[in-house]
């Protein structure tokens, strides 16, 4: 029995404009970067980690460097 394969074509308006995506759907939920949910992105002030009020430094610079719209 062969495939049943149906033919089609599609067509890009590219000057057609339906609706505008609001910029805050790419946003990053914070805690999953750094260590997944656990550990994540506190660390407390004490840790050796390198911290910023018990914030990690490299998950904050990270966030800084892809520039979210929103941040969760």
């Amino acid at each position: 029995m062969g495939a049943n394969l149906n033919q089609g074509s599609i067509y890009i308006d590219l000057d057609l404009v339906l609706h505008n995506l609001d910029k805050r759907i790419y946003g990053q939920f914070i805690e999953h970067l750094g260590r997944c949910i656990y550990g994540g992105i506190w660390v407390g002030e004490n840790s050796s980690i390198p911290n910023l009020k018990g914030y990690r430094l490299d998950v904050l610079e990270a966030v800084k460097a892809i520039k979210p719209p929103i941040v969760r």
